[in-house]
């Protein structure tokens, strides 16, 4: 903390959860996303827990490779007004 105030750099107090403002989360949708598009009964799949785990991993590696890098951009390009978002929600937060 010391270090953080002789720096002059603020901590925010961020929300506990808003997905919206991470980029992660929004990666972690997308993957859902594909997996429940290319693999409609994968979540409905049985047997046992190591060949479960493969499939899963295996769908989850394809689905990965079908993303645009362009998708990746985006999520990067945005962080600015992420940032911002939290800013702003920060400043809500102590106004109340």
């Amino acid at each position: 903390m010391r270090w953080l105030r002789k720096h002059e750099i603020t901590l925010l107090e961020i929300p506990t959860y808003l997905p919206d403002i991470n980029p992660i989360e929004n990666v972690r949708s997308l993957i859902k996303n594909k997996l429940s598009k290319q693999y409609p009964r994968l979540h409905l799949m049985k047997g046992p827990e190591n060949i479960v785990k493969k499939a899963i991993k295996e769908a989850s590696a394809y689905c990965w490779e079908l993303f645009d890098l362009k998708v990746f951009d985006t999520l990067a390009g945005s962080m600015v007004d992420r940032i911002k978002a939290i800013i702003n929600t920060n400043e809500w937060y102590t106004k109340y």
